[in-house]
């Protein structure tokens, strides 16, 4: 059974509303159409393509049946996933959103490769890559500007 291609992945939130804004507001996707499945959560696309689920942390026998998981109250999430990665584009326009929405963003540059990434936090601790082929840009310059904006939003 060959697999072809990642269909979505799922986080349980903490805070469904929130995550929800995380993935819609930050990272531009967009809210797609979910069936009732008896527990609150909310299904994002990017353009035609359904890849992530969010789903409440809060006790839900009928969700907990269909993830053969229990999420006892306390708990941080979903379990031992690292990171998601996405490819992006226009790093500027993302950098810029992700800033207004007061990101904590990590960069890095792999010019030999023509990749540019960035890393962020979801509400849930979830790590997001976002990469960019074909992008050169210097991941220190962007990281000393960052700095300085930063400093600049706090005071």
């Amino acid at each position: 059974m060959p697999l072809n291609e990642l269909n979505h992945f799922m986080v349980v939130c903490k805070d469904l509303e929130t995550s929800m804004r995380f993935y819609r507001d930050l990272l531009g996707m967009e809210i797609a159409d979910r069936p009732d499945f008896g527990f609150p959560g909310y299904w994002l696309k990017i353009g035609d393509h359904t890849c992530v689920h969010l789903a409440s942390q809060e006790q839900s026998a009928n969700r907990d049946r269909y993830l053969l998981k229990e999420h006892p109250p306390g708990t941080t999430g979903s379990g031992s996933v690292d990171h998601i990665a996405f490819v992006a584009s226009q790093p500027k326009v993302v950098r810029e959103r992700l800033r207004n929405g007061n990101a904590q963003i990590h960069y890095r540059s792999l010019p030999d490769s023509k990749l540019f990434q960035m890393f962020l936090k979801d509400p849930d601790g979830l790590t997001i890559e976002l990469n960019f082929f074909g992008e050169i840009i210097n991941a220190d310059d962007w990281t000393a500007e960052d700095a300085v904006s930063n400093f600049v939003r706090t005071r």
